[in-house]
């Protein structure tokens, strides 16, 4: 295999989204499902911590947080220009948070190998990344109704 040619282990490889604007429309639909969700959207507010995604190569940025007024639902932004400061950063290809957000990249492995960079206050870290790791399931769901070609087995 040529030098600089990086190999990604069988079943994971997954190809990217078409557009940021798809790739922005998954992470809506994920986002707002889990808005709704009683459970999920309370323990996500109770963190009281925010974080962002930036997804190089689309040129896209999330930001979420909950809601800072007291209200029971989560915020989020697709841009840089937010009234909140993230305590997570995770700054990934497009392909990679795709595997990433549907459970199929492991976070400590993708940031050791350099798939993923993370700059974070480490005690907000410590409880956000658990409850980002239970949108997956959220995310697979949108995935398979929406982009099944994206889903990963």
């Amino acid at each position: 295999m040529p030098a600089g040619v990086a190999t990604v282990e069988k079943g994971t490889a997954a190809r990217p989204f078409a557009s940021a604007g798809d790739f922005r429309e998954a992470l809506t639909l994920m986002l707002s499902e889990v808005d709704r969700d009683s459970d999920l959207g309370a323990r996500l507010r109770s963190v009281h911590a925010a974080y962002r995604f930036v997804f190089a190569d689309l040129g896209l940025i999330l930001n979420v947080t909950g809601d800072q007024d007291g209200s029971p639902s989560i915020r989020w932004k697709f841009s840089d220009r937010i009234d909140w400061q993230p305590a997570l950063t995770l700054e990934m290809d497009s392909e990679v948070a795709n595997r990433y957000l549907q459970g199929r990249e492991n976070l400590a492995i993708a940031v050791a190998r350099g798939r993923i960079r993370c700059s974070a206050d480490v005690r907000a870290a410590l409880d956000l990344v658990p409850i980002i790791r239970e949108l997956s399931e959220r995310y697979r769901r949108v995935i398979a109704r929406h982009y099944p070609d994206l889903l990963l087995p």
